[in-house]
């Protein structure tokens, strides 16, 4: 990454920015490598051949403002979230566009959870990150795995309804298990972070780069749970992980989740809320969401948002053009007319 984006980012965390940071890169070529052809299940996986790919696909794109390269965490092409799941013991099952974990635990008090370097599964997120330092180019970022959370790794780890019976009957046992969740965490972030330090300054999460050890936290799981709840077990889980991580912000997971704002905003080492609004749900620049961002602002917090269209985007930065924000409009295609006028609706505020 240009170290201009690095000193930008910087002062976006430690809001310094006087307008929004944008966030948008542009299609130049179609034809994207799926590197699902080198990564077929656990047994086939064919390193340089994914990594060489990533690079490639990479350059298909031009990156504009606080855009740049990133050579992604992926088990091939898949999303791969909740990693922790199978650090921690589940089996995959390799998808065409994601994966799934086999739930393993029958009994939380005789399942011991840490970090094993050994584990299958971490072996081959190693051999990932250590193609992706050999073959880094200069201006890319290397991400970090999506390790996930302990509720969400757990509702894999032993089934969504026994969680929910555990969380009530067993609440002492889960919040051990949160403990030892934690300490595997830090062990798992530490071991990989020791990797791609070596040519990355700072941490660079799933979602962001920081210059200082960084997470995009969240809990899918917590649209299942009350707000009393989520103070027990999630914000539990966050006074332990918040001495470790320097630069957090909270994955606002789709409306389920806007429960458990006020919570969130209470918490102080919580430095950003990132707005997903989800699939098929209202846009940022939504009656939904709009009161939700300025809440957020005038909590002081850093906000991450989305444009889909110029429309969106034009609403999202007359609200709000404060230096805390960042408006991505994710990869757009410059052959339609339309993305074309995108970008002109964008370019005055790079």
């Amino acid at each position: 990454m240009k170290n201009t984006v690095f000193g930008t980012l910087e002062k976006w965390w430690n809001q310094e920015n006087d307008k929004p940071l944008i966030d948008i890169c542009i299609v130049k070529e179609k034809n994207f490598i799926s590197l699902n052809d080198f990564w077929k299940d656990q047994n086939q996986i064919d390193f340089e051949k994914v990594v060489d790919s990533q690079v490639k696909n990479a350059k298909k794109l031009e990156y504009v403002g606080i855009s740049h390269p990133a050579l992604l965490h992926q088990w091939g092409t898949r999303g791969t979230p909740m990693t922790m799941c199978a650090y921690l013991g589940c089996d995959v099952i390799f998808g065409k566009d994601t994966i799934w974990y086999e739930k393993f635990v029958d009994n939380w008090e005789k399942t011991k959870i840490r970090f094993d370097e050994k584990n299958q599964y971490v072996q081959m997120s190693k051999n990932l990150m250590e193609k992706q330092v050999e073959k880094v180019e200069e201006g890319f970022v290397i991400k970090m795995p999506d390790f996930g959370d302990a509720l969400t790794c757990f509702s894999l780890m032993r089934g969504v309804e026994n969680l929910l019976l555990d969380i009530v009957e067993i609440p002492e046992v889960i919040k051990e298990k949160i403990d030892e969740f934690i300490d595997a965490w830090i062990d798992a972030h530490r071991f990989f972070h020791r990797i791609y330090s070596k040519k990355i300054p700072g941490d660079a999460s799933w979602l962001l780069w920081a210059p200082g050890r960084t997470y995009a936290c969240q809990s899918d799981f917590s649209t299942m749970i009350s707000p009393r709840m989520f103070e027990e077990f999630v914000v539990y889980e966050l006074e332990k992980i918040k001495d470790y991580l320097q630069y957090i912000v909270w994955h606002l997971d789709g409306p389920d989740e806007i429960k458990h704002l006020d919570i969130l905003l209470s918490l102080p080492y919580i430095r950003a809320i990132q707005v997903t609004p989800g699939a098929g749900r209202p846009p940022c620049a939504s009656d939904l969401w709009m009161p939700q961002i300025q809440k957020i602002l005038e909590k002081g917090k850093n906000v991450i948002l989305y444009a889909k269209t110029k429309e969106e985007f034009e609403t999202l930065i007359k609200n709000f053009p404060s230096g805390n924000v960042i408006i991505a409009c994710l990869s757009i295609d410059m052959s339609p007319d339309k993305d074309s006028e995108f970008l002109n609706v964008v370019e005055p505020y790079l």
